[in-house]
Parts: C-alpha cells; structure tokens; sequence
C-alpha cells in the first residue's frame, strides 16, 4: 500500500468536506492504531453530513472506486488502486506478500447528533477515539509514518477527542466496553472481542468478560459471515490458539461449532493424555507453535500471550504441554522456509493457510465420540472417524460459507490426518506409496504433515518420548524433500488416455482412469521413466484388473 497515496486522498477529501462545509474526523481502529505506533492498513472516517456523497466525491477526485455500503446510514468506501505483481505456480493460491492489498477509506455518516455521542455507540473504548482531519492533522500523520512514529505520539494526543477512556485503556493494555449494551446491540462483537484482544495483546476487563459470559447465546442472531470472519481473522494470528481457550471457557467456541460439544467429556485411550476436546484444542496450540518456529526459532517463552495478560480467566501457557515438559524439544526442518512460504499462500480467498489449518485441526477428531466403540478386553477406537470427520467438517465449513476451495482444503487435511501415522507405521514406505500419498492429498501434503507433528505432541503431551519424536521429525523432512524436490520439477505425463485406449483398444470409461493413475503414480515413484515403459506397465496393469473382476 502507498502511505503517499491515502495521504494525497486524505487531502482530497478535506477539500471535499471544505466545499460542503463539513467537519471530517479520522476514527476508530485508525485512530487506535496510530495511537499504537502504526499507520493504519485502512482508513475509517466520520462527517456530520452524507457519507455516501462525500465517499462518490472522493472516489472522483482520487481516481478510486466508489463502494456504497450501508444505505441507511449512509457510508460509502473509497478503494484507492494499487497494482499486483507475481503470481505463484497454482492459480488457485496466491501469497500475500506477493500482492499488494488495496488501500480503502470508508467514510460514515455520524449516528448520532454529535461526535462524542456517536463514539459512545461504537463497541470499545479503544474503538471510540477521533482525530480531526485538517491539512495540518494529515501532514502531522505522514511525518508520523516517516518518523516509525517514535516521539510524535504525544503531538496527536493533544487534539483526540476521547469520551469514553480509550487511551487510558490502550496505556494499560486493557479491552473495555463503552456501554454495557454493546455486546447486545451488535452480537458480532463478541467474537471481534477475543480477536482484538488476542491480535493487540490486550487483557479482557472483568465487566467485559462477565458481560460475554451473559451474552454469548446471541450470537447465533448474528450472520454468519461476520462470525468465520472474525474467526478466521483469529486464527490467522500466532498467538490465537491461546484464545481458543478462552472461547471454550466462555462457551462461544461450541456455540459456533456445536459439533465439538460432545468431545467435552469423550474420553480417550491411555496414549492420550486429555480427552477429546483438549486434545483438539491442544493439537491447535501445537500446530501454531510448529508453524510459529518455521521460518525463525520464536522465544521458548509465552510470546508475550494472551493467557497471561486476560485479568479473568486462567488458562493453560501458550506452549504445548510437551514444550514445557521438554522445553529444547528439537523442531528443525530442512523444508522449513518452503513450508513457511508454503503456509502463507491463500486458497482463492484472503485467508491463508495457515488460518485455515487451525481451523482443519480444531475439527480433526470432530467424529470421534460418535465413532467411540469399546474394544475387547478394555480400551476404545475410534474406527472411521477421519472420514466421517470429513463429513462433518464439510458440513461446518459450509455452513460457515467458505468458498468452495477452502471446503475440500478442510475436508481432505481431515479426512488424510491419520495417513501419515499409517504410513510411518509401515518398515518401509516405498517411493510408490509416497507418491500416491502426495496424489491424494492433492496439493496439501505438507499440510497433512505438519498436522501429523502436531497431533503426535498433543496426543503424548508430558508422556512424550523424545526418541521417538525425533524419528518422527526425521521422517517428515524425508517426506517434505520429497514433495518439493519433486514439485520443483514437475513432470510431464509420459501417457494420457486418448494414446491409452487406441494401444490397448479399451473403451473411454473409468478403468481407463484407474490405469492412468498406476501409472503416474510409478512415474511419480521413479519406476518408469518413458512412454515404452508406461505402456508395458500400463498392459500389466490391464490383465491384473481382468484378472481380480
């Protein structure tokens, strides 16, 4: 995003507001963020006249494009351009950091009769700040940016207009309410709650979390888009797994997903350590410590973490429970900046997959209390659970209205979770068998993976044996050189099914599917190397079947 560029605009629209004879204020999350040394990524405005006119008249003058949102009260949004550079080799994901965001400015009409009252009727006290926006105020900002904001705090506090205490709060790193009823006026903000407190690493005040606990049933009054975005937007925090704590706690976590309910109280064999729901939500503070340590070692510490700061519940340290017990547990990947770059690219969506695999690990075990059955002689299994886990977890994802890429994405990590346990159980895993494990897991392999790690930690937790952690961890970097050894080059099909069916003379159908698929799988494995040899195995192939029908 070009800062040069929404100063230009900011500019702009003081202009605007001047020829209409408007006040204009910066508020909000903007103001929250300067406030905390970083220029905001949007920009959220307010003016005692019509939104939606002075929004138009922006997007004119700036060169942007005019977004009406909210008709009865009349806000609008300004998306400035901003251009997108590199694509990666899938269509279907794209990285972050590889395309620019799109700068926006959302300007809103006041909800009430002045500025103090409206910002009364925002969510948080540290949501209700303004600045007002004058040349003077944007030049003071864009020094702010250039300075890294270091000494120009104090020059912005002089002109805020603050009603309800948001930067005292902010001071104590504390998330208030500014009316008692402001969970209930807007339901959402019992999720954007826990999100803000996890993302700016603030502690939830005791009225605040009283208040929550009161008011969780409504949030199934709230659409559920804004929900899984606020859900979404969590996990794709590094220290989010410590808040899903926290919503268990309150019962919001099983309000949303009221699948995981029953794992509460499921009990597991002795090789687990908790039952089925803490393992779960054990699994995910696993997973984010696994993803958090790829690209650089985090502190072995708690991160600065959420649990620590939240002033009303006590909840388990931010490090999985194996950490603590081994606090140098090894975790050293020579795939670990591609997994890392792999984990940030994003599924024909804005959420990564990062986000979206702590989402498929919270519901990886959805189907075991369902599928528990006793075993002879004491114990239970869970036979089947990961693929009617699958089943369920498509069924969420869609009723949390994912697109339809990050449905299969969730379905298939939890539908493939247990194979790679089935195949490091094997003596020997064969090329073939690897490549047939990277084929069904489409694309997603080293996902599966790196769930493999974190189920293994959650699952031992104290009574972890370091040895056979270590084969284990041996084992995946095998599998991840594989993958990417292999998907650097990838390789041309040496047979396709028109050649197939006029050499063998078969009839267009699903065996010839079924042959092509032994086929690139031994091609994948290294065992044929041209189309000669791809039509003797495919011959093979052919009489095996005749034969076993």
């Amino acid at each position: 995003m070009s800062i040069q560029k929404e100063i230009t605009a900011l500019h702009l629209l003081v202009q605007v507001c001047h020829e209409h004879n408007l006040s204009v204020w910066l508020v909000g999350g903007s103001v929250r963020d300067l406030m905390l040394g970083h220029m905001p990524a949007d920009l959220d405005l307010a003016v005692d006249g019509d939104g939606l006119i002075v929004a138009r008249q922006l997007a004119d003058s700036a060169g942007g494009s005019f977004v009406p949102l909210d008709a009865i009260h009349h806000t609008g949004r300004v998306v400035l351009s901003a251009e997108r550079t590199a694509t990666t080799r899938d269509p279907a994901e794209h990285t972050n950091a590889n395309h620019a965001p799109v700068p926006t400015i959302d300007i809103a009409a006041l909800r009430a009769s002045t500025l103090e009252e409206d910002l009364r009727l925002r969510d948080f006290t540290i949501n209700a700040m303004a600045l007002p926006l004058t040349s003077h105020m944007i030049e003071r900002i864009a020094t702010l940016s250039e300075q890294q904001r270091s000494g120009g705090l104090p020059a912005l506090l002089e002109s805020i207009i603050d009603p309800c205490g948001g930067c005292h709060d902010l001071a104590l790193r504390r998330l208030r309410l500014c009316l008692p009823s402001s969970l209930r006026d807007d339901p959402v903000r019992l999720m954007r709650a826990v999100r803000l407190a996890a993302e700016y690493g603030l502690a939830v005040s005791s009225a605040l979390d009283q208040a929550i606990r009161r008011d969780v049933v409504w949030i199934d009054y709230v659409a559920i888009e804004r929900v899984r975005d606020e859900l979404l937007k969590l996990l794709a925090l590094t220290d989010a797994a410590s808040w899903l704590w926290y919503l268990d706690d309150v019962r919001l976590l099983t309000r949303l997903i009221p699948e995981l309910e029953p794992a509460r109280t499921c009990d597991q064999p002795i090789v687990h350590f908790l039952p089925v729901l803490g393992h779960i939500l054990e699994a995910v503070v696993c997973v984010e410590w696994i993803l958090n340590h790829l690209a650089q070692p985090a502190p072995r510490s708690t991160q600065g973490n959420a649990r620590a700061m939240s002033q009303s519940v006590v909840t388990p340290s931010v490090l999985p429970v194996a950490v603590q017990t081994y606090p140098d547990l090894p975790l050293t990947l020579r795939s670990a900046v591609q997994l890392h770059d792999h984990m940030r690219l994003t599924i024909r969506s804005n959420h990564t997959r990062a986000a979206l695999l702590k989402l498929a690990v919270l519901l990886h075990d959805v189907a075991k209390p369902q599928t528990k059955q006793p075993k002879p002689g004491g114990g239970v299994t869970f036979y089947g659970h990961q693929q009617i886990g699958a089943q369920d977890a498509r069924i969420i994802a869609q009723r949390l209205k994912l697109s339809r890429n990050e449905i299969a994405y969730i379905s298939r990590v939890v539908r493939e979770h247990m194979r790679p346990g089935q195949l490091r159980n094997d003596e020997h895993v064969t090329p073939r068998a690897i490549a047939r494990f990277f084929r069904d897991t489409d694309g997603h392999g080293p996902d599966v993976l790196i769930h493999a790690l974190a189920d293994h930690l959650a699952a031992r937790g104290p009574n972890l044996d370091l040895a056979d952690w270590q084969r284990h961890l041996d084992w995946t970097d095998h599998m991840l050189q594989h993958y990417w050894g292999e998907a650097s080059v990838p390789n041309q099909p040496l047979l396709n099914g028109h050649t197939l069916i006029q050499v063998l003379q078969l009839e267009p159908g699903p065996l010839v599917g079924l042959i092509l698929r032994e086929v690139q799988e031994a091609q994948s494995a290294g065992e044929i190397h041209n189309t000669e040899e791809a039509l003797h195995l495919a011959s093979q192939v052919l009489t095996q079947l005749k034969a076993n029908s």
